[in-house]
């Protein structure tokens, strides 16, 4: 009986974010942490504590000539998600960037036409839709025992954590997002968004997302950083 290969994954960005992704990659059998990368060296000293046999980089670009290493996870600010994901791409590599995927729907794009092109797997870390919970509901609507769904309510709130490099609801949204479209299996044919920045001009901080769907449902979204 042939051996199961070990996928090598290195991780880049370890700031919020990135420390739980490379300790989750660290527990799965099959998998091995195979490389982290950060911009702050103090950053990669905490980390190399944890893991001594794992390689640590400064330079992106070195990471991404680790010819062992099979995939890559992008846990870095979300501007930095489309030149990273893109790069390790083209460097061959398979890909797990955490949501939002990228800035714009044009940058989403790009990665996806890139992933398709070279034959590699580009993910997004939209958690939700591989939770039991989650599972389990969609499960119940299938089966009918609801009747039809027409309408579906989420809110997303919190307080305190904002960024300046995208808004409310590309940080928020997604999950709730992603949930939604897993739940109901199709995309929805109109998409109205409002939004006001009450703290950081031009950046909205409390948003609403509605989604109408052809077959007559309807979903919305609340999303907030202000919320106490």
């Amino acid at each position: 009986m042939s051996m199961q290969r070990v996928l090598s994954v290195g991780v880049v960005g370890l700031g919020y974010w990135g420390p739980n992704l490379a300790r989750n990659f660290n527990q799965i059998s099959g998998c091995r942490l195979g490389a982290l990368c950060d911009l702050d060296p103090e950053r990669l000293e905490k980390m190399q504590l944890l893991y001594p046999d794992t390689v640590c980089y400064v330079s992106f670009n070195q990471m991404l000539e680790d010819a062992n290493l099979d995939a890559v996870v992008v846990a870095a600010p979300v501007h930095q998600h489309f030149p990273l994901g893109k790069a390790a791409l083209l460097a061959g590599k398979h890909v797990l960037i955490e949501k939002p995927l990228a800035s714009c729907s044009a940058e989403c794009e790009a990665l996806i036409a890139l992933a398709e092109r070279r034959g590699l797997t580009l993910m997004v870390g939209h958690v939700f839709v591989y939770s039991a919970a989650v599972r389990m509901i969609r499960r119940i609507i299938e089966s009918g025992d609801l009747g039809d769904i027409r309408y579906i309510n989420s809110q997303r709130l919190s307080l305190g954590l904002y960024h300046n490099d995208i808004n409310v609801v590309w940080d928020l949204a997604p999950h709730d997002l992603s949930m939604i479209l897993y739940l109901l299996g199709r995309s929805p044919g109109a998409v109205n968004c409002q939004g006001h920045a009450n703290i950081t001009p031009g950046i909205e901080d409390v948003a609403n997302v509605s989604l109408s769907f052809d077959c007559g449902r309807f979903a919305t979204i609340q999303s907030s950083w202000i919320e106490p």
